[in-house]
C-alpha cells in the first residue's frame, strides 16, 4: 500500500505541475511538486523508497520539459538520499523545516541542473541571471507547496490508515 502511495502521490505530482502555469514574474518557474513529493519520502521512509520515489519524480520532471531523459534523476536522487542521512539530525515534524529543506532543495536543484546541461552543452546561451531568478522563483513556490503536500499526504496516511514516520 506504501508503495501504491508513492506512485500515485507523484504521479498526481506531475500531473499537477504540468497543469499549473509557469509564474512569469518568478523566471517562468513551476510549482516544485515532484521535489516535495522526493522530500515526503525521504523524511518518511526507507532507502528503498527514496531512491524509487527519487528516480520516479526524476524521469517524470525530464518527460515534462526539454531535458535529456536522467538529468533530474541524478538531481533528485542526490536531494533525497542526502536529506534521508541526515533527517534524524533535523525537525522533521515541524513546518518550518519543510519550508526550509524545500528551498534549499530548490536552489540547489536548478543550479545543479543548469550546471550539468551548460557542462554537457545540451542547453548554450542560458544567462546566468535567468538561472538565478528561476532558482529565486522556485525557492519561493516550494515555500508555499512543500509543507501544504507534507500535510495533505500525512493526512492521506491518516486516512488510509498507514503507519509512516510521525512528521
Amino acid at each position: 500500500m506504501k508503495q501504491l502511495l508513492l506512485w500515485v502521490t507523484l504521479l498526481s505530482c506531475a500531473m499537477l505541475q504540468a497543469v499549473i502555469p509557469a509564474w512569469a514574474a518568478l523566471g517562468q518557474a513551476k510549482a516544485p511538486l515532484l521535489l516535495a513529493g522526493v522530500l515526503y519520502f525521504a523524511l518518511t521512509r526507507d532507502e528503498l523508497y527514496v531512491v524509487e520515489s527519487a528516480v520516479l519524480a526524476g524521469l517524470l520532471q525530464d518527460s515534462l520539459g526539454p531535458i535529456p531523459h536522467g538529468a533530474s534523476v541524478f538531481c533528485f536522487l542526490s536531494i533525497g538520499l542526502l536529506v534521508h542521512h541526515y533527517r534524524e539530525r533535523v525537525f522533521a515534524e515541524h513546518w518550518f523545516t519543510h519550508m526550509m529543506l524545500g528551498f534549499a532543495a530548490s536552489v540547489f536543484s536548478t543550479l545543479f541542473m543548469a550546471l550539468l546541461l551548460l557542462s554537457t552543452g545540451q542547453r548554450e546561451g542560458i544567462s546566468f541571471g535567468f538561472v538565478l531568478s528561476k532558482a529565486l522563483g522556485m525557492s519561493i513556490l516550494s515555500l508555499l507547496c512543500v509543507p501544504l503536500l507534507f500535510r495533505l499526504l500525512q493526512a492521506l496516511e491518516h486516512s488510509l490508515g498507514l503507519e509512516a514516520r510521525r512528521i
